[in-house]
């Protein structure tokens, strides 16, 4: 083909080459298989640690964590307390020039679609659309765009992950002072509820069962007692339309939100059910500029940020229910993609979409012959589930290709790490502090305090890959001299590589180095270094070190986790050769050798018309 005019980057988290393939196979994914079959398909090694910001900020820059500044899922910067930590999916702790920069300074104008680390929104050479994974991060489910999160109210005491008082036990009363309430068998049972229940203030609403032959079958949900002011009537297995309210957030604020409300369960006795309110979905303004809003919304619809694994492992809906979600976010995905590519002016277009990595971290082990909730006789039937979210991405791209020319585009499909079995959790905080290098206490709240003065070290949260020593005349707490930084470097890589998990028997800390040793896991020392910790470490594969102490409480067995960094592989974006393709200033920093070979192999091979890598 000629040397391509457009660019297109699909990103798709966590989608893994071996299923690709092997679904390609057997001809499930017509629409990747022929950008596989017409381009280049590879494997590499991500960046060090395999997370996603990480991973995602390298592969627009090409430039590791090392260079770019962020070195896992939380940047603690030069200077901060070693507890502080802020979210690295905040564009402004990264120090390198992503593409759509480059491509700006040449005039240029590139559209960004939901695309990580590029929070707040602001992109002044052409159009964004929101932006996935934003601050304040995730860990108890508190996300930028959403006023709340999903809520259940059940006969049943129910889980609850995340966010607590969303699960709320309800017990149903003789219907009582309602108008318009038609006279029927079985008699109507009513109870309050609140949308949301938690985290924001919500609106009050009436709920009443009512149903015919003896049977209960439906519920109103309604502003008042009273059936003509009904905002949802359901019956099982059904979705409202989106009900519009107004709501008051964390911080106090008067906000405009939108959700649904779904019926899971009734029985025909009334005695077991579940009514599922999902997420408060923004109605504030998520663009640039913020007035193609509006023409967005009649094509793709509300925006809704993060889909709900949480309601199926804590048993609110079922699989399908899940699976529901996941493709109203891929049709979401693929219509905002393709408004993006039909907008004015715009070169490239960089789309991101997260359902694959959400349903792996939920199923994945049902088909790890290493896991130890592995099933043969069932692994059939979690693999059907996978081959769906990578289908439900297939037909979004096929979509997504009808606007597009593919004699003048560079199409790349990319993901950004791995996968892995989850069989368990330790706690590092705990373990540094039984073996003396931590010292703290935690209070009748549950608050960890911490004793600077005995602290040798403290780990970057979320726990995954640094560690940083508390030294003196650098860190505000600084315990350790300056001529003891090697010993206790090296006192802490011996901790780690004597860490026996008592569950499996295993080593936890695959390997530990200290910082001076951080390029050989391809971490360089340029100008995100100090934001790397003083002992990098990877884990086993199977473990999850945790940032507190958590109690196991779903009955899902197939929570995972990613790959051990050593070991995961993914398909990657090769910076360089963009900027080669379309005559781009090469990023600034750029730092990836790796990529710059790999593109030189791409060339000898002559595979220009597609870059699927």
């Amino acid at each position: 083909m000629n040397k391509a005019k457009k660019l297109l980057v699909l990103g798709v988290d966590a989608a893994l080459p071996d299923l690709i393939r092997k679904f390609s196979n057997e001809g499930a994914l017509p629409n990747i298989s022929k950008l596989m079959g017409d381009g280049f398909f590879s494997r590499v090694i991500s960046t060090f640690p395999p997370l996603t910001a990480a991973a995602w900020g390298a592969l627009v820059t090409g430039a590791g964590p090392g260079t770019c500044g962020i070195p896992s899922l939380m940047v603690r910067l030069p200077g901060e307390e070693l507890d502080d930590w802020h979210t690295s999916f905040d564009k402004r702790f990264l120090l390198a020039e992503t593409l759509w920069e480059s491509e700006g300074q040449v005039g240029r104008k590139s559209a960004l679609v939901n695309w990580p680390v590029t929070w707040p929104v602001a992109n002044n050479d052409g159009i964004q659309i929101a932006s996935s994974l934003n601050p304040p991060f995730r860990y108890f489910y508190m996300p930028l765009w959403d006023i709340a999160g999903s809520s259940v109210y059940s006969s049943a005491k129910l889980r609850c992950n995340q966010t607590q008082g969303r699960a709320v036990k309800t017990k149903l009363q003789p219907a009582a002072g309602w108008k318009n309430l038609p006279q029927q068998s079985p008699p109507p049972l009513e109870f309050a509820l609140e949308v949301p229940p938690a985290l924001a203030k919500g609106v009050n609403y009436n709920a009443v069962f009512t149903g015919d032959n003896d049977e209960y079958n439906t519920v109103h949900i309604c502003r008042g007692k009273d059936i003509s002011k009904t905002v949802a009537k359901l019956k099982q297995g059904q979705w409202s339309d989106w009900i519009f309210e107004k709501f008051i957030d964390v911080k106090g604020n008067e906000r405009n939100g939108r959700f649904r409300i779904y019926l899971p369960e009734l029985s025909k006795d009334a005695k077991n059910f579940k009514v599922f309110t999902s997420s408060i979905n923004t109605l504030d303004n998520y663009c640039v500029p913020a007035d193609i809003q509006t023409d967005l919304e009649k094509v793709a619809g509300p925006y809704v940020e993060v889909d709900d694994p949480w309601a199926y492992m804590d048993g609110w809906v079922e699989l399908d229910d899940y699976m529901v979600q996941l493709q109203q976010l891929v049709d979401w995905w693929t219509e905002a993609t393709r408004f993006a590519l039909k907008s004015d002016g715009i070169d490239s277009t960089y789309s991101w979409i997260g359902t694959v990595d959400h349903l792996q971290h939920v199923i994945y082990g049902g088909i790890d012959p290493k896991s130890s909730h592995y099933d043969p006789d069932k692994a059939n039937y979690w693999m059907d589930y996978l081959r769906r979210s990578y289908q439900q991405i297939d037909q979004g791209i096929g979509k997504i290709l009808e606007d597009v020319d593919l004699e003048e585009t560079l199409i790349v499909v990319v993901s950004d790490h791995g996968f892995s079995t989850l069989e368990s959790s330790p706690y590092l905080k705990k373990f540094l502090h039984d073996v003396g290098l931590i010292a703290y206490d935690i209070d009748k709240n549950g608050t960890m305090n911490i004793d600077w003065s005995k602290t040798k070290c403290f780990p970057l949260e979320p726990c995954h890959a640094h560690i940083f020593v508390n030294l003196k005349g650098r860190d505000p707490q600084g315990i350790v001299e300056p001529e003891d930084y090697e010993k206790v470097q090296e006192e802490i890589i011996d901790k780690l590589m004597s860490w026996i998990d008592p569950e499996t028997g295993e080593r936890v800390v695959d390997l530990a180095i200290p910082k001076r040793l951080a390029g050989q896991l391809g971490v360089f020392e340029f100008d995100g270094f100090d934001r790397v910790g003083d002992v990098l470490f990877a884990v086993n594969r199977g473990i999850w070190i945790v940032h507190l102490y958590i109690s196991p409480q779903s009955n899902i067995p197939m929570v995972v986790n990613e790959l051990s960094p050593i070991q995961r592989c993914l398909n990657r974006l090769s910076c360089p050769k963009i900027s080669q393709e379309f005559m781009l200033p090469c990023p600034m920093n750029l730092r990836c050798m790796l990529q710059l070979f790999l593109v030189d192999q791409v060339y000898k091979l002559g595979l220009t018309n597609y870059l699927s890598i």
